[in-house]
């Protein structure tokens, strides 16, 4: 008997032994601490910069009063995962953290006191010298996106119930409205500057009349000069959700994004890739839906594919469309040896109320009460950043769904990456992720994917467990793998825990942010709180081989 316990010991520690080596040839982890006195003990937020590293704010003080001094701790870390400086800074009126972004030199963060009063801090890279720009109750518009390069600012929002762009001019302070923008009645609902080609590119939903509505597509130069126009009006048999865009090589400007079925719908049907040339002439987009992905019906059994392909075969004959009916969250864009991955999560969100519950019963907000994304982003960090507590980085909030409610609970049924080729903006590959039923209390991107050649990896993170899985690019594999934290200990109880998600940083590397709270159940009373910075890097090259 005892031999018989001695061989099945023997095969767990084996088992544990190679699951850890496993994970220590696919990811490479290392993790930064930043003790707290206690949970509420400052307000973090992240600003990721590439290669050129990343900034860790701590908001010491994060109240109402006006005229207050807050401590600013700022901590550099370079590309390499090593700390570079760390630097205090007291500001003054700062008004809240908005947003933010950076260049080659600096770090800028949006600041805003007051309806319409904004400050910009910028920080320089190289020392953490800090200097803050007052942008003060000019255009009275709300600011949703904020881009900075070379010292020169963009901020792009409503204004009067229009779309609005201004650019700041920080060493002149010179600020002007960018054209075409604000004439047009509708809404901005993407803004995002490329900075190796120096261009601002900006969609705006417009409504001309009650039929004729559309998307204008614009790009601008760093002087704020129309480069670039497009218009794209809404069609009767597909609408675009969300918008991603980059420049190729060429210039042109490459859109990728999320797509319904009709003109008008929530619902997401696939994937859609657009390039507008610098002349403003449109390529034909393709459409992906996700029913023609290889992978799409992988993870089921035999006879349920094969089901499913049936039916899907049968519509595709007769060229129809199955709805499918997703509730997809898109991810940013990687950009990884020579191409570019799209990750888009399946996810079901549990609203505040349903069409069943009674607005003013049964312990649900009153319509009239329900946040919508935008307005309960605001409002969810000013309530945070109150308390001290931390804001996630990859806090999504798409500005097309700000009609509906903030979602209570986010399950994630499954993600697919998606490999584009730079240049044509044509899809590769594609693949599946079955992420076990992972839920968060707050839209966030929990799964990342690093892709080469060969290879796809997915990872996501929960608690205290890496969640991996690694395939052939064009085959669905369920060989999902789970590895504890290094700091996870039997002695220790994880008594809060604040997960700020995974997402792509650079190359092969990827961060995991959060809070924790932990207990040592040794030592009675004992509690330890400390915000982490987790770098994961993708590092089996033989996998590719």
């Amino acid at each position: 008997m005892k031999k018989i316990i001695n061989r099945k010991t023997l095969s767990i520690l084996i088992l544990l032994i190679s699951s850890t080596l496993s994970f220590a040839q696919t990811f490479e982890e290392h993790t930064l601490k930043f003790p707290m006195l206690h949970e509420y003990d400052g307000a973090y937020q992240i600003n990721e910069m590439g290669d050129k590293g990343l900034l860790v704010l701590r908001n010491r003080y994060s109240g109402e009063k006006n005229n207050v001094i807050s401590e600013i701790q700022m901590t550099y870390v370079k590309s390499s995962f090593q700390k570079k400086w760390t630097k205090t800074i007291k500001l003054s009126n700062y008004g809240d953290f908005r947003l933010n972004t950076y260049d080659d030199s600096y770090a800028y963060y949006l600041m805003q006191s007051g309806n319409y009063n904004y400050q910009v801090l910028r920080i320089r890279l190289e020392d953490g010298a800090h200097k803050v720009f007052y942008y003060k109750n000019v255009e009275k518009m709300t600011v949703d996106y904020f881009e900075a390069n070379d010292e020169v600012c963009f901020l792009g929002g409503h204004a009067e119930n229009r779309p609005i762009i201004t650019r700041w001019d920080l060493a002149s302070d010179n600020r002007k409205v960018l054209p075409s923008v604000h004439q047009i009645k509708g809404g901005l609902y993407c803004m995002e500057f490329d900075p190796s080609n120096d261009k601002l590119t900006a969609v705006v939903k417009a409504q001309m009349s009650s039929i004729h509505r559309g998307y204008y597509i614009l790009d601008y130069s760093i002087e704020g000069h129309v480069e670039t126009q497009y218009f794209e009006e809404i069609q009767r048999d597909y609408n675009y959700q969300t918008f991603r865009p980059y420049h190729n090589s060429r210039g042109d400007l490459v859109m990728l994004g999320t797509y319904g079925l009709g003109n008008i719908t929530d619902e997401t049907q696939g994937i859609y890739s657009m390039i507008i040339s610098k002349n403003g002439y449109r390529i034909k987009p393709k459409f992906y839906d996700f029913s023609f992905f290889k992978n799409y019906y992988s993870h089921l059994d035999e006879k349920q594919k094969e089901k499913s392909q049936e039916k899907f075969t049968k519509r595709k004959r007769k060229d129809k469309s199955t709805p499918l009916r997703l509730e997809i969250m898109a991810n940013r864009l990687q950009f990884m040896n020579n191409q570019v991955v799209f990750v888009v999560n399946d996810v079901t969100f549990v609203y505040p109320f349903n069409d069943q519950a009674k607005y003013h019963g049964d312990g649900f907000h009153t319509k009239a009460e329900v946040p919508t994304y935008t307005s309960f982003v605001q409002d969810e960090e000013n309530m945070i950043s109150r308390k001290g507590e931390y804001i996630p980085s990859t806090f999504i909030d798409e500005k097309m769904k700000d009609h509906l409610p903030f979602p209570i609970e986010c399950n994630y049924n499954r993600s697919f990456a998606c490999g584009f080729d730079f240049e044509t903006g044509e899809m590769n590959w594609d693949n599946t992720y079955i992420t076990r039923n992972l839920k968060t209390d707050m839209p966030i991107e929990t799964v990342a994917a690093y892709a080469d050649e060969r290879k796809v990896a997915f990872l996501h993170v929960n608690r205290d467990s890496f969640f991996y899985n690694i395939s052939d690019r064009l085959k669905y594999l369920d060989n999902l793998n789970v590895v504890s934290l290094k700091d996870y200990s039997p002695s220790k109880q994880v008594k809060k825990f604040r997960n700020g998600g995974v997402q792509h940083w650079y190359n092969n590397h990827f961060i995991f942010t959060g809070t924790k709270s932990v207990k040592e159940l040794m030592k009675q009373g004992k509690k330890e709180n400390y915000f982490f910075l987790t770098c994961l890097s993708y590092s089996n090259r033989s996998l590719s081989e």
